[in-house]
């Protein structure tokens, strides 16, 4: 018996089982194995269904003595001399999702240029995590508030910065009907940002405020108005102690309620 006909050839799998595996592997991964095995394995990536979860937060953009090996394994590949063309590699990426995107998180740094193409090219978004640098500094015009409506499917976003929170906010009430989760570390929520929280998101289910600057009685706040909190992680804060009894009784009903590290003064 030809061995060939008893052992099974990866490059023989179904082209669908080949995508929805591709599908779930990481960006390097994607972008530097799999299309070098066979021709196969290739032409299963030119599926769009293969780049729905693009994660760049890997990549590491300093100047080229300090690359990551991400970074550095994409310009030997593919021969880049100088800089990493951090703006044309988020886009050509983005491009071979075929505007089907539904989870991309942006390296530190991103240029302005990506953002806006994210925005206009990506109407499928689900979950989103923004660049630390993205609001306002630096002469940056792109506000996230104004693209907020291209994401109806948004449900899950993450900011680096409190920038504008409440205005960013109040358009995910208008446009994204299933958003459930936010995530915003090392900021200041003051009453501003809790009442938007509570105004804007009542029926929020996941929240994520580690490291924040918040005192006792704006997380009272955001506990007594989002009632359907299932998961809400507070650790390292300051401004309430983590073995506040108040706080405690309040979040009892929230499945994942962590409070580590709190505490009332630095």
């Amino acid at each position: 018996m030809d061995s060939k006909l008893s052992k099974p050839q990866w490059e023989d799998l179904d082209m669908d089982c080949l995508v929805n595996i591709f599908g779930r592997l990481e960006l390097e991964s994607l972008v530097l194995d799999v299309p070098f095995v066979c021709k196969s394995w290739y032409r299963a990536t030119l599926n769009p269904e293969c780049w729905r979860r693009l994660d760049f937060s890997k990549l590491k953009l300093h100047d080229s003595l300090s690359y990551d090996d991400f970074t550095l394994r994409l310009m030997s590949t593919y021969q880049i001399v100088g800089n990493f063309p951090i703006t044309a590699f988020i886009k050509s990426v983005v491009k071979r999702s075929g505007r089907s995107a539904t989870y991309i998180a942006f390296p530190d740094y991103c240029t302005e240029e990506a953002l806006l193409y994210v925005a206009d090219e990506c109407p499928a978004l689900r979950s989103l995590v923004l660049p630390s640098n993205f609001g306002g500094g630096g002469g940056r015009k792109f506000n996230i508030q104004n693209h907020i409506s291209k994401w109806t499917n948004l449900q899950f976003l993450q900011l680096q910065t409190c920038f504008q929170m409440q205005e960013v906010l109040a358009q995910i009430s208008i446009h994204c009907k299933n958003f459930v989760g936010l995530a915003n570390s090392r900021v200041n929520i003051g009453k501003s940002e809790a009442s938007a929280i509570v105004n804007f998101l009542p029926n929020i289910k996941a929240l994520g405020l580690r490291f924040t600057c918040m005192k006792k009685e704006n997380l009272v706040t955001i506990l007594q108005g989002c009632k359907q909190l299932e998961r809400f992680d507070a650790r390292n804060c300051i401004g309430f102690d983590e073995g506040d009894e108040e706080i405690l009784k309040l979040a009892s009903h929230i499945r994942s309620f962590k409070l580590k590290g709190s505490m009332l003064f630095d």
